[in-house]
């Protein structure tokens, strides 16, 4: 009992944007685990939600591979699913979109299926979401905005308001990327007045950035001016300094930066600019093979057995070797890599003939997570043999054109208009914690 309350704080101060609570409140609860090993893989699955909140990426993929790992144990479809979902949101945040992507289509495919019975259940409407922004991501608007609608459906006539937020927030998403700044800034005023009602800074933090993003794509465009995304900009950085989601910070300072450039402050500039790259030290962005930077723009990526993420290119350096002086090794820990480590994409590797003859080429998948490696499993449990980086919406058969139908939508009888909040009415209190008053 004391255990599963540790728990349920640790997931509320996650809430409420208390991430250090919240690891104390988790690490409280294994501590007074006595062998239920499903409680223990949601406690290692919380500890990585909120590591992947802070920006620590490494620490949120070994929390995955605690959770995994219990999870194959024991056969838990819903915590497996789970961890496919914050799998996708990882890679996505670091801008491997193929591999954010499959892993989505990975737990809306579990969460379809007869394991989990209820297909209105929390985790369903999680993985429609993840496929939603995913797909976006890849620019394929239209099957995004019918999962996000499907999503908003479900969780209207469940009553989850949680996920009808983060839902009407992805749909600002959607609309943002084509363009429709009018309907996308109302969706997320929308989403930042329900999340302040339900007290999910979380959410509202989010909502605030996507709310950020219009607003400078409506500055490059010149149709305002630079005054309002600076206001903005400043409010939002205080929400997240003080929760202390530091990749989001880094990213709010670059904005910052082009802001006070092109207002002619070049000291702002480089203050905002020089605390911006002092981030990326703090969050461990950099190649530990190149030295170059990750996660800023598209691009693969690997993560290795002692979950240290490298470029895809320069993980397949370290599987190619064959000099037997030369151990393949993280270049991060030097931890050793097993050679059985499945990698998925396209990238001519050459090893020798078992005749001693010539050279052949081997193909390796570049596109999907290293599984054996990471999660240390089979890597048939986790990915099918060959992984797919472009996913479409599935067919629409006689089972499912019912459950994902666009053109029918429920309409809540609950009023939100009372709930929206401006970016003006937040404030942050003495204990470094952000408020809000609607």
């Amino acid at each position: 009992m004391r255990a599963e309350t540790y728990l349920n704080l640790s997931r509320a101060h996650a809430c409420l944007g208390g991430l250090e609570r919240s690891l104390s409140y988790a690490r409280h609860s294994l501590y007074n685990e006595c062998g239920t090993k499903c409680r223990s893989g949601l406690v290692h699955l919380t500890v990585a939600r909120v590591y992947l909140e802070m920006g620590g990426f490494s620490r949120a993929l070994e929390g995955l591979q605690g959770a995994y790992k219990i999870a194959t144990a024991i056969g838990d479809p819903s915590l497996e699913l789970q961890v496919y979902v914050a799998l996708s949101e990882l890679f996505g945040r670091l801008q491997d979109n193929d591999k954010s992507a499959t892993y989505a289509s990975k737990a809306y495919d579990l969460s379809r299926s007869l394991q989990l019975g209820d297909l209105n259940s929390c985790h369903h409407r999680a993985a429609l979401l993840r496929m939603a922004v995913s797909l976006r991501k890849q620019g394929e608007l239209g099957d995004a905005q019918d999962y996000c609608k499907e999503a908003t459906k479900l969780s209207l006539i469940s009553g989850d308001q949680a996920t009808y937020t983060r839902s009407i927030r992805v749909m600002g998403d959607i609309y943002r990327k084509q363009m429709d700044m009018d309907r996308a800034f109302r969706q997320y005023e929308q989403a930042m007045g329900t999340s302040a009602s339900l007290g999910d800074r979380m959410a509202q933090m989010e909502a605030m950035d996507g709310a950020a993003r219009c607003l400078e794509t409506l500055r490059l465009q010149n149709k305002i001016c630079n005054c309002r995304p600076l206001e903005f900009n400043t409010r939002l950085l205080e929400v997240a300094s003080s929760i202390g989601a530091k990749f989001l910070v880094r990213k709010i300072r670059c904005r910052l930066a082009l802001i006070y450039r092109a207002l002619g402050d070049e000291d702002q500039y480089n203050t905002h600019f020089r605390l911006a790259n002092q981030t990326d030290a703090a969050l461990g962005l950099n190649c530990g093979a190149c030295g170059e930077l990750f996660g800023l723009r598209p691009e693969n990526l690997e993560a290795l057995p002692c979950a240290h993420i490298l470029h895809a290119r320069c993980a397949y350096e370290i599987l190619r070797r064959r000099d037997k002086n030369t151990p393949r090794s993280c270049p991060a820990c030097n931890k050793l890599v097993s050679s059985r480590t499945h990698l998925c994409g396209s990238v001519p590797v050459e090893s020798e003939s078992t005749d001693g003859g010539s050279a052949v080429t081997v193909t390796l998948n570049a596109n999907a997570l290293s599984v054996d490696g990471l999660l240390g499993m089979n890597s048939d449990i986790l990915l099918p043999s060959v992984a797919f980086c472009h996913v479409n919406k599935p067919s629409l058969d006689a089972e499912n054109s019912t459950l994902l139908s666009p053109k029918v939508m429920y309409h809540s009888n609950l009023s939100l208009a009372s709930l929206s909040m401006r970016a003006s009415s937040l404030t942050i209190d003495s204990g470094q914690n952000a408020t809000s008053s609607v």
